[in-house]
């Protein structure tokens, strides 16, 4: 069976290498190039592909806005993210947006060709250093997950006030308790997350200050 890819990329020695090399694989064919997100959304209704190889810079809509919007219209098609970016941001957000597999542009073109075959096999793709990171996410949110649980509801709620930064006087005036009563919850607070500020506290259980 021969797999459809199209391809969206904006850099144009990148696209043209991208579609000779898909073109001179038996079994692959090349179902269009896109320099844009907006160029592939216009004919995708009626794009006949299996797989899109998808960068995420790009000029207007971004590769993960695109994934986004086109998933909901063809659930069918696998999205392959394919893209220099390898922030832990922008992986969450691609995988969330649809994306089926993601991938670094310094890919060799084996791997590429693998990664292709086992996206549209039913497989999820990975860079090693990509899986690593999706690995270590999920190692930092237990872990954020298990401090959290072991404080009661009352001293996360202090922590989800500090971490917004309100000072001692309206936390305790939001939470109906006197000065007091707040410093022994801080304090309790920072000897089970073993913490002596309340940077530290936040920090550490909310690395990014979403509180």
């Amino acid at each position: 069976m021969t797999i459809h890819v199209a391809i969206v990329e904006d850099q144009k020695q990148i696209r043209e290498g991208l579609k000779v090399m898909i073109d001179s694989l038996p079994d692959f064919y090349c179902a269009g190039t896109f320099e844009d997100a907006e160029s592939l959304i216009k004919c995708f209704k009626h794009l006949d592909v299996q797989v899109i190889l998808m960068d995420i810079g790009l000029p207007g809509i971004s590769g993960i806005e695109c994934v986004e919007q086109l998933k909901k219209i063809r659930p069918d098609v696998h999205f392959l993210i394919c893209t220099n970016f390898e922030d832990d941001d922008k992986i969450y957000d691609a995988l969330c947006a649809g994306a089926t597999g993601y991938v670094l542009k310094n890919i060799s073109n084996t791997d590429l060709t693998e990664a292709i075959t086992q996206i549209s096999s039913g497989g999820s793709p990975m860079s090693p250093l990509v899986a690593r990171k999706i690995v270590n996410s999920f190692s930092g949110k237990h872990k954020n997950t298990t401090l959290i649980n072991a404080l009661t509801i009352k001293e996360r709620e202090v922590l989800n006030l500090l971490g917004k930064g309100h000072p001692y006087k309206i936390i305790a005036d939001k939470m109906g308790i006197n000065i007091g009563t707040l410093r022994t919850h801080i304090m309790h607070i920072y000897e089970k997350l073993q913490v002596h500020s309340r940077a530290d506290a936040v920090n550490k259980v909310f690395p990014k200050n979403l509180v």
